[in-house]
């Protein structure tokens, strides 16, 4: 994960009257959930490696997957 996506999700995650009550809102919502979705129907499937990152341009989470077959190929080089 991305320096630029932690401070996104420290910044969506806090309120100052409820403090950082909604931050497990934030976290299930932008990476629960997406994850939850590739891990059972797409991407991450047969395992793999996830990169989070942030667009700056629309102010939202963006995902990198590899699957794992690929990672390992290239861990073996």
């Amino acid at each position: 994960m991305s320096q630029e996506a932690r401070n996104w999700l420290a910044e969506k995650g806090y309120d100052r009257a409820m403090g950082a009550r909604p931050m497990a809102r934030v976290i299930q919502d932008n990476l629960k959930k997406p994850l939850a979705n590739e891990l059972l129907f797409g991407s991450l499937v047969d395992g793999g490696q996830v990169t989070v990152a942030l667009d700056k341009e629309k102010n939202e989470l963006t995902y990198g997957f590899q699957s794992a077959q690929k990672h390992k190929a290239e861990a073996a080089h």
